[in-house]
């Protein structure tokens, strides 16, 4: 097989999709007043990547099939982020009792309901309750996509061992074209009896529900398994190609996440009423069709803008976005709560423009010490483990 190589723009790609999520929940678009972006998308992106990045490190291992083992497996690969993960959801537990302080004395729920829900949150659990506000998004919200992911993570050895089976490049793309049209079809059922956009059940289900959102993984894992197999038959890298013509395509690709795509979705709604709209939220439709081809043009990094994203400053902001991504809430909803509950200041007040710098560089400055403080912690941890054995040695 093909010596292995790391997709630097990949990582620069997830912290622009971080950029993107920091846009929304900052309130940075809104303040601007116009639609930047079709938000699930931005998920998709992410799936597809990790779907992807895990096929291509690990389809060569052997992989347990055993369902106790798996576990095992899907929690150990949020081991790095799952400490932030807690220390994140207290520092939002302590918001809300300092915030709701009066909600908790007549609140109707309970000691016992509410203890419940922050232990379905610490255990990333929360994606499979369809209630977003008391269990998806509860304490620190974006924690949900962890969720997802551990699901994923359970389910790629299954995953894998099926897509070995298919062995040609075609057969891949009937797979893919057959996990849209089952896609489709649920989100068709789900969304004929639920009610659609009217119903918080049909938008839990397509855009925070473990399983739709898995397929968006499994669907980078099938572009992992193609991308794989035509590296065994011919060096995709060495062939002759016109960075001009790929800069293009790398900026059409933005261009369609970030703007067109918005128009597209508008115009889909439009002509194609309640099929439009379960083609828009179908998780393997329109989201993975707009966030594929800058992931594609990421993976094969031929243009400038990739050679851009392969800068060291930017590939480490990369690196570092998943802790960005869970540390960014905590800022933005601190802002929040004290625009409506200290100051009084309304959401679409320009002055809110002044908090979008601060919040960003300060999300950014704590992921840098987070990221160090971890990596202290794993140095120091690796030497205790490793001076017994250090101590024998030299005393031999």
């Amino acid at each position: 097989m093909a010596v292995r190589k790391r997709f630097d723009a990949l990582q620069t790609l997830r912290f622009i999709c971080f950029l993107i999520v920091f846009g929304e929940h900052s309130g940075f678009f809104r303040l601007l007043g116009v639609p930047i972006f079709f938000e699930i998308s931005i998920m998709s992106v992410f799936l597809m990547m990790s779907g992807f990045l895990m096929y291509y490190t690990y389809s060569e291992r052997e992989l347990s099939l055993n369902p106790v083992k798996n576990v095992k497996f899907s929690y150990g690969r949020l081991k790095k982020l799952y400490p932030l993960h807690v220390e994140t959801a207290l520092i939002q537990l302590l918001f809300v009792i300092v915030f709701f302080f009066d909600y908790f004395k007549t609140n109707p729920e309970g000691f016992g309901y509410f203890s419940f829900r922050v232990g379905i949150n610490l255990a990333l659990l929360q994606a499979w309750f369809p209630n977003l506000e008391q269990f998806t998004f509860f304490l620190n919200g974006p924690s949900w996509f962890l969720s997802v992911m551990v699901f994923a993570y359970f389910m790629f050895p299954y995953v894998v061992k099926l897509l070995k089976k298919l062995k040609t490049v075609r057969n891949g793309l009937i797979a893919a074209a057959l996990l849209f049209a089952v896609s489709f079809i649920v989100t068709v059922a789900i969304g004929s009896k639920v009610g659609y956009l009217d119903s918080e059940f049909f938008i839990w289900f397509t855009m925070n529900s473990p399983i739709m959102r898995t397929t968006d993984f499994i669907l980078g894992c099938i572009i992992g398994f193609i991308y794989v197999e035509r590296r065994k038959t011919n060096d995709v890298d060495a062939k002759a190609y016109s960075k001009g013509l790929w800069t293009f395509y790398e900026i059409m690709s933005f261009l369609l996440l970030q703007v067109f795509s918005v128009f597209i979705v508008a115009g889909v709604y439009l002509i194609g009423g309640n099929i439009g709209i379960a083609l828009a939220y179908c998780t393997v439709g329109l989201p993975c069709l707009i966030g594929l081809p800058i992931l594609l043009v990421c993976i094969y990094g031929r243009g400038y803008m990739s050679k851009l994203f392969a800068w060291k400053p930017l590939v480490y902001l990369g690196d570092i976005s998943m802790y960005t991504y869970l540390i960014h809430y905590i800022y933005t909803q601190l802002w929040a709560y004290l625009q409506d509950y200290v100051f009084g200041i309304d959401k679409s007040d320009s002055r809110n423009f002044y908090m979008v710098p601060v919040e960003f560089v300060l999300t950014i400055i704590t992921a840098i010490l987070y990221d160090k403080f971890r990596k202290k912690r794993a140095a120091a941890a690796k030497a205790r483990i490793a001076s017994p054995v250090t101590g024998q040695v030299e005393g031999a």
